[in-house]
């Protein structure tokens, strides 16, 4: 990045202290301001993030917790663009990823120069998918793309029939926390945090906690 250009604050989001440091050496240039969060309940007080990356690690429940993530994010900073970096070839996850915001998705063997570049072009509002990808989501079936949009909706629909404390936990369970943890955030007892859960089930579908955030996610990609 040339030490001329305007200053690029980039916000990293990831439950993991290694990663997060690595992906901050990695990217951090004389242009470039770097911000690094665990996760979205700890929103930085210094200046919005330009760009906001993610990396999804191997964990189930923590790659299907991205989209929601990706979409809480965007409503904080929604002038932000946002990076995913990802290594799993999970289509409907990848899609669901879009749909919730993400303007670009990497794999973590790009190389830093290609990477510098592509917080480059998102500042300047542009999309960046790798060509397999593209191609992938091409191969779909006709109408897919169309029918998407309306499975979202119908997904996003369901999340509204949940109160905002039921939002709340669901928001919490999708980052993996245990329902003692959820009492003590929210300031509930467990026994109300264990309602809120048999709620958040008997909307979306569930039979247990592994399956309330795949079920939301089910719902926006068409899964049966």
């Amino acid at each position: 990045m040339e030490e001329d250009a305007p200053r690029l604050n980039l916000l990293i989001l990831d439950g993991s202290p290694l990663r997060r440091a690595c992906i901050a050496v990695a990217l951090e240039t004389a242009g470039t301001r770097i911000l690094q969060q665990a996760s979205l309940d700890q929103p930085d007080s210094g200046e919005p993030p330009d760009i906001i990356l993610f990396q999804t690690g191997d964990s189930e429940l923590e790659s299907d917790a991205l989209p929601m993530q990706i979409a809480q994010a965007r409503r904080l900073w929604p002038a932000a663009a946002v990076l995913v970096i990802a290594d799993h070839g999970n289509e409907a996850l990848m899609q669901a990823a879009i749909a919730a915001g993400a303007q670009a998705l990497l794999r973590s063997s790009t190389d830093i120069a290609t990477m510098r570049r592509v917080l480059l072009l998102l500042r300047e509002g542009l999309a960046v998918y790798h060509a397999s990808l593209v191609a992938m989501l091409q191969a779909r079936a006709p109408g897919a793309s169309e029918s998407l949009g309306e499975r979202v909706a119908l997904a996003v629909d369901k999340f509204k029939l949940l109160t905002k404390r039921q939002r709340d936990v669901l928001r919490l369970l999708a980052q993996g926390a245990s329902n003692k943890d959820i009492a003590q955030r929210l300031n509930i007892s467990e026994s109300t945090v264990k309602v809120h859960v048999r709620a958040i089930m008997a909307v979306n579908g569930a039979s247990n906690r592994t399956q309330i955030v795949a079920h939301l996610l089910k719902g926006a990609n068409g899964g049966d």
